[in-house]
């Protein structure tokens, strides 16, 4: 049996009209969740039901109103920045968590899952309200990055200060890893985000496998991931660790036919030596990463060795 693929231009403008909104409408009335279609500008384009039920808005309360409206202040920078992350860095989907301003005035917690397509000029995004799945499953699928299986954001939001608390009771260090990979873009604008997804799935496996039960590993979103080492002993222990995720990554990767190579950059904050904040130890090991990058990737830099970082 042959199947004929149709090039979208045969079908005219009105039918390729027709035909994107039947995709965005399957998107919205398929999903158990609260889904959403989102313009570039950061307007609900369109809804499903499942909104009032848990934010008490009805769906002709919410088209046409904007995202940024909803998001909590304190909040809204980070997740508008991770919104237009997708569309400049050439990443096929990420995880948002902020808290949403719901009808009652009260601000419920939200993970939202999202994809950036190009064809639609729209974010689709699936949300979670995030207080049920605590109650009901602690590793619910809020909890999880939809597309590697590894805990997400809003995940090591909850953990990291956990797990520098338990480093401080038990008088040992804590460390945390940011790794960005590199040459991940060139492998999405070469093969597609199809390759690129499969790539993230085997990229988190490698790392996984690599940290055991050393550590923690978390997606951000995009080629950017975190792991946390919550109980070290010393400076060696995690700089030994970290190399082995370097040289793991740096491993070829087999994709159906292809052989695929890429590196990673990663940057390490330890605690108490560079802070006990899990922002400030996140943003410390962020810009660690970005040094190791400038100093020719494929490298593992200390906060602690960067100049112009506390230390």
């Amino acid at each position: 049996m042959q199947i004929a693929c149709i090039p979208l231009d045969d079908y005219g403008q009105e039918g390729v009209r027709q035909l994107l909104y039947m995709e965005r409408y399957a998107w919205l009335s398929l999903s158990v969740d609260m889904a959403a279609v989102i313009s570039l500008d950061g307007m609900f384009e369109d809804v499903n039901t499942h909104w009032e039920e848990h934010v008490g808005f009805s769906r002709d309360e919410l088209q046409a109103a904007y995202l940024v409206e909803f998001i909590h202040f304190d909040d809204r920078e980070r997740a508008l920045a991770d919104l237009q992350k997708l569309v400049t860095s050439d990443i096929g989907s990420t995880n948002l968590s902020f808290r949403f301003l719901c009808k009652d005035g009260r601000h419920r917690r939200v993970g939202m899952n999202v994809v950036f397509s190009p064809v639609h000029e729209s974010f689709f995004c699936i949300a979670h309200g995030l207080e049920e799945n605590e109650k009901s499953d602690p590793a619910a699928l809020a909890y999880r990055d939809v597309l590697t299986g590894l805990r997400n954001r809003l995940s090591l939001e909850e953990n990291l200060p956990r797990a520098l608390a338990q480093a401080r009771n038990q008088d040992a260090q804590a460390a945390v890893i940011f790794i960005d990979l590199d040459g991940f873009k060139e492998i999405n604008d070469t093969f597609g985000h199809s390759a690129g997804d499969a790539l993230l799935v085997r990229v988190g496996a490698r790392m996984s496998e690599c940290l055991g039960d050393m550590g923690q590993l978390y997606r951000l979103g995009g080629d950017e991931f975190i792991a946390i080492l919550p109980l070290c002993d010393s400076r060696a222990q995690v700089s030994a660790l970290a190399e082995r995720l370097r040289v793991c990554l740096c491993r070829p990767f087999r994709l159906s036919k292809r052989t695929l190579t890429i590196g990673a950059s990663l940057g390490v904050a330890l605690s108490p030596k560079d802070g006990h904040d899990a922002r400030e130890l996140l943003e410390l090991a962020d810009q660690a990463m970005y040094h190791a990058k400038r100093s020719g990737k494929s490298a593992v830099a200390f906060a602690s060795d960067v100049p112009g970082l506390p230390n």
